[in-house]
């Protein structure tokens, strides 16, 4: 435990602990202006070297992955046009979608009754599906199901 000493004749001697813990070193320093006691604290972490060349390597191969998947489906896809409109028409909606929700966000009170009716789906969502036992098999055998019909 370090401690300092500030002292002024107006003042008693005040004195500032600082701990020194293993990822952070703790410097203190004070200053009296006039009448008013101003202690500065800062932090400085310690670095550490963290060999990143594992995961450099498993993110490479995970993008080359997705890009050879994507490279597929492109080229399996027959109607390459359509497919491009769709993808811009998405893009589209989801930027007018932001600026609906963009400006809904800056009435007053609707932001906070949207979130409250959030939280009441989502507890009525976990009271019908997730809470029992018998309800999470049911499901779960309905979420495969669709996962199935979809695939």
């Amino acid at each position: 435990m370090q401690s300092i000493t500030a002292s002024n004749s107006v003042f008693a001697t005040r004195s500032i602990s600082a701990k020194r813990s293993s990822n952070f070193v703790r410097r203190a320093s004070s200053s009296f202006v006039g009448r008013q006691f101003k202690p500065s604290v800062s932090l400085q972490k310690k670095t550490t070297k963290v060999n990143a060349t594992t995961r450099s390597d498993e993110v490479q191969d995970k993008l080359k992955e997705i890009t050879g998947t994507l490279n597929e489906k492109w080229d399996d896809t027959e109607e390459k046009p359509a497919a491009v409109a769709l993808a811009v028409s998405g893009f589209v909606g989801l930027v007018a979608a932001d600026g609906v929700l963009h400006n809904i966000d800056g009435l007053p009170l609707i932001p906070n009754l949207l979130e409250l009716v959030g939280i009441v789906v989502s507890g009525f969502f976990i009271y019908q599906n997730l809470l029992f036992k018998p309800d999470r098999q049911a499901f779960k055998e309905k979420l495969s199901k669709t996962f199935d019909d979809v695939l």
